[in-house]
């Protein structure tokens, strides 16, 4: 569909990115159900019958087992009718053992991602809950781990799956520890209800305007209008090539620093790279900063995902998002970085032909 002639030189050094096939999560609230082991058949449950904060979490026979609180996608894990939420400590580390304690929304080591594949995951992190040797604990995100399965069953039964667990696909090691979290892909981009602008053709100096799959008239854009360290990049409006905000949403695509994947830069500021910040998850959010920092600013780009170097996380058009009115130019749609999902058309993106 796309001539990507001024990539050509550079296609040795892009890599293709392989990620598993979610299963759908199932739009509903679970509410009062017990959270089951994939790997021993046994539900969450306090160590004891009189809780608080820092009561232990273990695993014990489903038919004696507590229930539970928890809601597809991201939010705290409730002790039915008690209140207290699932722990992790630090939310950060391997082995850490998980707990109740006074529940604070939000709170990071307190806010779980249920996935479409059934991981309970740290939202924004890496850590997933995983039924260890001693019971459970936190343990990175590794797909194929079922350790890090947990069923969604009926508060009444000791069996029989409100949702049932299906395995991702394995990849490789080297994939798998990169991933923050299995999650489930964002909806559909918002940018196609936004009414159709103009398109412009890149100019004729190399550098290129970054398109949504399907809407040449929008561009990936330096939100503020003029690429400077720190703003964020986000969707607008293409511009002509002769407005003075041109510059902030043509790219021009160079091999990355020690021949990893390709770097970014807006046009006119070549110091400047497209960037993730220190510790990328899914949501986390794009902008430009000095190119010095290195290898979070590698990309990987065969003409449709724009996939971050040696992660599996991709560019996407975040969910929901909506027009932004802001000086000087408005924004049509978010950008972030989220868990690469093949199919995934919010996160392909495409140039012109020249």
């Amino acid at each position: 569909m796309l001539a990507l002639t001024q990539l050509v030189s550079l296609l040795p050094f892009l890599l293709a990115s392989v990620a598993a096939s979610p299963t759908p999560i199932i739009s509903k609230r679970y509410t009062g159900v017990k959270i089951q082991s994939y790997r021993d058949g046994k539900c969450l449950n306090p160590i004891s019958s009189q809780v608080g904060d820092g009561t232990l979490v273990v695993t014990i026979d489903c038919g004696n087992a507590a229930t539970w609180d928890i809601n597809p996608g991201s939010g705290s894990v409730i002790l039915h009718g008690v209140g207290l939420a699932l722990d992790a400590g630090t939310g950060a580390d391997n082995n850490e053992i998980v707990k109740l304690w006074t529940s604070y929304p939000t709170l990071f080591q307190q806010t779980w991602y249920l996935t479409g594949d059934q991981r309970i995951a740290i939202t924004g992190g890496n850590q997933c809950l995983d039924e260890g040797e001693n019971g459970p604990q936190t343990y990175q995100c590794t797909t194929g781990n079922t350790n890090q399965i947990w069923n969604i069953i009926d508060g009444g039964s000791s069996s029989g799956p409100a949702s049932s667990a299906v395995p991702s696909a394995s990849v490789s090691a080297s994939a798998s520890v990169s991933v923050s979290a299995s999650v489930t892909p964002s909806a559909q981009p918002s940018s196609t209800g936004v009414p159709a602008g103009t398109v412009y053709k890149d100019p004729g100096y190399g550098s290129r305007r970054i398109h949504p799959v399907g809407r040449d008239d929008l561009c990936v854009t330096v939100s503020s209008g003029s690429p400077a360290t720190g703003q964020q990049v986000n969707v607008a409006y293409c511009v002509a090539n002769d407005s003075p905000f041109a510059t902030a949403q043509l790219w021009n695509i160079t091999q990355g620093q020690n021949n990893q994947g390709i770097a970014l830069s807006p046009a006119t500021s070549s110091s400047l790279c497209l960037d993730v910040g220190y510790n990328p998850g899914s949501g986390s959010r794009l902008f430009v900063e000095d190119c010095a920092r290195g290898s979070l600013q590698h990309w990987d780009y065969l003409g449709d995902k724009i996939i971050l170097h040696g992660r599996n996380l991709c560019v996407d058009v975040e969910k929901d998002s909506t027009p932004t009115h802001q000086t000087p130019i408005d924004m049509q749609a978010n950008l972030q970085v989220w868990q690469c999902f093949p199919d995934n058309t919010q996160q392909v993106f495409t140039l012109l032909d020249i």
